[in-house]
């Protein structure tokens, strides 16, 4: 059952409540086995209270117990408001149904319904109140579950960065940093492939952002990456279909004249170099938001950089 809070938790249930309570739980079963499920599942979560129950006692003398260990402790003011209120939405009865006697019996249910939907009319804005409350607090648990589980991922995929900063491999340090980036577009939800060949060419992989597919080039080289390869690049994105755009990931990061180059129908790619993706994976900045920021720029200024330094926490 939901946990109540303290100012809740402070407004008493009244007596009269409470003895209507016990009236309906006696009256909407004729038999003891489902008048016992009844209340079982009502207190399932609540196990302690269920080991003080004698169900060999006859109805009325269980359903007075549960009300006098419900009333004995304001841990379990929102069990029992959420008691009342399901009961008080009770309109079939069909263990009465079943009884020789049913319309009497029925009609009897039905009394005791109204009496306690009458006497707890008044606790019914504080269960809903409660319910918001509880609700709104297990979304933000799951919303630090999903981020602590995100922390985690960013974090190994840093640790196995930092690793490759100290390789002696370099060529396979170039594979393994495809799968560094594939990682954390994948933990970003933006599909990536990876590494494939088309004719006369080789691309490092793709990915989707918003509505917009990309190219990915990635390289880490001793040197900074110079213009001849933004040219290269340039020409596969633009053999590619319109809403093609490319990220060009260099650890060494781009040469002024990389930076600098000219494109006759605009520069089509955006840049990350090593100091961007240290700050992305340090959590200093989402990805998602630096390659927003970035295409922004590219789209205000026609320059393929931004570092992400400057906006980065």
């Amino acid at each position: 059952m939901m946990t109540t809070g303290p100012g809740l938790a402070a407004k008493r249930i009244s007596a009269q409540a409470y003895e209507a309570l016990a009236e309906a739980l006696t009256a909407i079963c004729w038999n003891k086995a489902p008048f016992e499920r009844h209340v079982r599942m009502a207190l399932h979560e609540h196990p302690e209270l269920l080991a003080c129950l004698d169900f060999s006692l006859v109805k009325r003398q269980v359903a007075s117990a549960v009300v006098e260990l419900l009333a004995q402790d304001s841990r379990y003011h929102q069990t029992t408001l959420t008691m009342m209120a399901e009961l008080a939405e009770m309109t079939v009865f069909p263990n009465l149904a079943c009884q020789q006697d049913s319309e009497q019996l029925t009609a009897r249910a039905r009394s005791a319904i109204e009496a306690l939907s009458v006497i707890t009319r008044q606790y019914r804005a504080d269960l809903g109140a409660q319910t918001r409350i509880q609700a709104q607090r297990e979304a933000d648990q799951v919303q630090q579950a999903a981020q602590r589980r995100f922390d985690g991922d960013i974090g190994a995929i840093k640790t196995d960065f930092l690793a490759l900063t100290t390789s002696g491999d370099r060529q396979g340090r170039g594979r393994k940093f495809e799968s560094v980036l594939y990682r954390l577009l994948d933990l970003h939800d933006m599909q990536p492939h990876i590494a494939y060949n088309l004719p006369a060419e080789q691309i490092d992989g793709s990915f989707t952002f918003d509505t917009d597919g990309f190219l990915l080039e990635a390289k880490w080289c001793q040197e900074r990456i110079e213009r001849e390869q933004a040219d290269v690049f340039a020409a596969k994105i633009q053999r590619k279909g319109r809403n093609t755009l490319g990220l060009f990931a260099s650890v060494s990061g781009f040469t002024k004249g990389f930076l600098d180059i000219p494109h006759a129908h605009g520069c089509p790619f955006i840049t990350l170099d090593g100091d961007d993706l240290f700050l992305i994976l340090d959590g200093r900045a989402r990805l998602d938001d630096a390659l927003h920021r970035k295409r922004r720029h590219l789209n205000d200024t026609g320059q393929c950089h931004l570092a992400v330094r400057s906006f980065a926490t």
